[in-house]
């Protein structure tokens, strides 16, 4: 968390507010915010353009008017939000982007996972397909030969890029494929099934700008939170009555790994 809905939420968020826009100064407080390198190689950006940002999976791509790129990475409890100059910084501000009218943008993150780095594209390439635009093909190539649990395939951004916990049991509940059943061994009207389910709730998660959990973790660029957990059907419902059949939600483990799912309808 966040996963791809609330990647690309912030995405939006941040292209309407700042694209066109000067980086006049970065500050850098946390230093695990950018572990990769010296905070100060950011300093490259200061005086540049911010000229679009992207995002593949669940890295936000922020493009400046030179070719630097500034890769994002939000992890479990990273937020970006919008402050005017002066506002008083929350607690777990680790880095902010001051920009030529059109106020910062702060990075605030408790568990400091996070981080920013510049570097190449290159750097992404470990990435599966992204999985806002899954198409048969590409979900059959992606589980072709592998033995692995669905549940887990579907979380692996090496096969499918954006795809964490949440959305991959909601996903596999719209496709009514159970969460345990090993990739490789799907058929094809079950991938089919699976390729437009993913389509269909990353786009509604879309439409609800995200989920936001009991943490609260998740936030978009104006401090709001999600609306989809309001439309989850089995994530987080343990017990509660499936939407479709009425029996208990339950939880599978296997490994380190769990799933939501309905034992009735998920076959």
């Amino acid at each position: 968390m966040p996963e791809l809905p609330e990647v690309e939420t912030v995405r939006a968020d941040v292209a309407r507010k700042y694209v066109g826009h000067e980086l006049e100064r970065v500050t850098v407080t946390g230093r695990r915010t950018v572990r990769r390198h010296p905070p100060e190689l950011l300093k490259a950006l200061e005086g540049h353009v911010l000229s679009s940002v992207g995002r593949r999976g669940k890295y936000l791509l922020f493009n400046w008017d030179d070719g630097q790129v500034m890769i994002a990475h939000l992890r479990m409890s990273g937020q970006m939000l919008a402050a005017k100059r002066g506002d008083p910084l929350a607690p777990h501000t680790h880095a902010v982007l001051s920009f030529k009218g059109a106020g910062e943008l702060r990075f605030v993150d408790p568990r400091t996972f996070g981080e920013f780095f510049l570097a190449g594209l290159d750097e992404l390439d470990h990435l599966g397909p992204d999985a806002l635009d899954i198409d048969v093909a590409q979900l059959r190539a992606a589980f072709a030969g592998r033995q692995a649990r669905v549940k887990s395939l579907l979380v692996d951004q090496t096969a499918l890029a954006g795809i964490g916990n949440i959305y991959a049991d909601e996903i596999l509940f719209e496709a009514r494929v159970r969460p345990d059943r090993p990739g490789g061994a799907l058929k094809a009207a079950e991938l089919k099934r699976l390729a437009e389910a993913t389509r269909s709730v990353l786009q509604s998660a879309l439409a609800g700008r995200g989920s936001s959990l009991a943490d609260q973790q998740y936030r978009d660029l104006h401090g709001e939170g999600g609306r989809y957990q309001l439309e989850h059907k089995v994530y987080g419902r343990l017990g509660q009555p499936c939407a479709r059949c009425g029996r208990p939600i339950e939880r599978a483990h296997f490994g380190a790994k769990s799933a939501y799912f309905c034992r009735s309808c998920q076959r």
